[in-house]
């Protein structure tokens, strides 16, 4: 070897030198991410509880009982139709 370039040990000079083992390592990484992949357990949408929601409406000018006609009488049947949402 010439004496301006002194062999350097390490893996990336092992994996330069040999590029079969460089690709039979990576055909090895690739089937051990393939044979993984069925078994993690990732969410896309992680399960969240939220124990309280506020839902607040400002009309201004309007009195009670506009309000509880035209918004709450609206809003709250699609509200009751979730899952444990109790009335108050």
């Amino acid at each position: 070897m010439d004496e301006r370039f002194p062999r350097v040990g390490g893996v990336l000079s092992y994996f330069t030198r040999h590029k079969t083992a460089a690709n039979l390592l990576l055909v090895i990484l690739i089937a051990a991410g393939i044979a993984a992949f069925p078994r993690m357990r990732a969410q896309f949408f992680p399960d969240v509880i939220i124990d309280n929601v506020t839902v607040s409406v400002a009309w201004d000018g309007a009195g009670a009982e506009d309000v509880d006609q035209a918004i709450v009488q609206v809003i709250e049947p699609a509200l009751l139709a979730v899952e444990v949402v109790e009335s108050s």
